[in-house]
């Protein structure tokens, strides 16, 4: 009887065992597909100072927003591409745009990979996002006779794409970042293991599934070495109080590309445009002025 007792206790825990790795599994397998193909926040209809637009990519025309001088074909030679972060869309631009349109300057905003109203079904995590930068630089240039200046801006994981850009097509004029990482690798440990201590460990099967399924490699995305080869004007914005990306990791863009570092206090993680929306347009304009 205690014989039979005991198989039974052991099948039980063989069981549970076999029903937390399936379980285990199951989680790592959904926060891979969710990080990678995250829920859309669509943009809808445009406001009426911007136009929509389309942008030829590898994945089909994307979706973009332009300043409606821009996208008529008479603009102003100082153009400001946009490129939002992780879980944005072109909405977050609305108010910079029309900003920048009063000041004389225009502004084009596309969907980034896997998000908004983009065709491409999954983000890159700076990678695939870098190229659509690439792609609405080229756009841009095509609206134009005479080369425009191209300043690009991009917040958080944008900001980041925006830097890889840059070492793709170094005849960008300036850069701007706010919030973007340094090293993918070391912000996505410390964004998981601010969630839950651990986990960047703990869950790293969900990393290499989402690495396989985006077709990335964490510890190669490096915008800093792309900061490292910029000679040209930049600026590097960190919010104060932002708990997603570390400061050190502005730090590290800011003296990779001799650029100033501005702080903005107060502001959270990707807000820094509405905590200091004066000071921001001063030092954009102040930027232009060295083009």
């Amino acid at each position: 009887m205690l014989s039979i007792l005991q198989k039974l206790r052991s099948r039980r825990v063989i069981t549970y065992i076999i029903g937390g790795l399936v379980l285990y599994a199951f989680v790592c397998v959904f926060l891979a597909r969710s990080y990678v193909h995250p829920m859309r926040n669509r943009s809808g209809v445009p406001p009426k100072w911007v136009s929509e637009v389309f942008v030829n990519s590898s994945s089909g025309p994307v979706p973009s927003w332009a300043t409606t001088r821009l996208a008529s074909g008479h603009g102003k030679p100082v153009v400001f591409v946009l490129a939002h972060g992780y879980g944005g869309n072109r909405l977050a631009w609305g108010a910079m745009m029309a900003d920048l349109s009063d000041l004389g300057f225009e502004a084009v905003a596309p969907s980034m990979p896997g998000q908004d109203d983009s065709p491409d079904s999954s983000v890159g995590f700076g990678v695939k996002e870098a190229q659509c930068v690439l792609d609405t630089v080229q756009w841009v240039r095509s609206h134009y006779k005479s080369p425009p200046k191209v300043v690009l801006l991009g917040v958080s994981m944008g900001g980041a794409a925006t830097w890889l850009a840059s070492e793709k097509d170094p005849s960008v004029d300036a850069v701007v970042t706010e919030g973007a990482f340094s090293r993918f690798d070391e912000v996505m440990s410390h964004w998981l293991n601010s969630k839950l201590p651990g986990s960047s460990f703990y869950l790293r099967p969900m990393i290499w599934l989402a690495s396989a399924d985006a077709k990335v490699n964490p510890a190669t995305i490096l915008p800093v070495r792309a900061a490292e080869k910029w000679h040209k004007p930049c600026l590097v914005i960190q919010a104060g109080d932002d708990t997603l990306i570390p400061l050190h990791q502005a730090q590290e863009l800011a003296t990779a590309s001799k650029a100033p570092l501005w702080i903005v206090g107060g502001a959270e993680h990707a807000n820094c445009y509405n905590t200091a929306r004066d000071e921001y347009l001063n030092r954009l304009v102040l930027l232009t002025k060295k083009l």
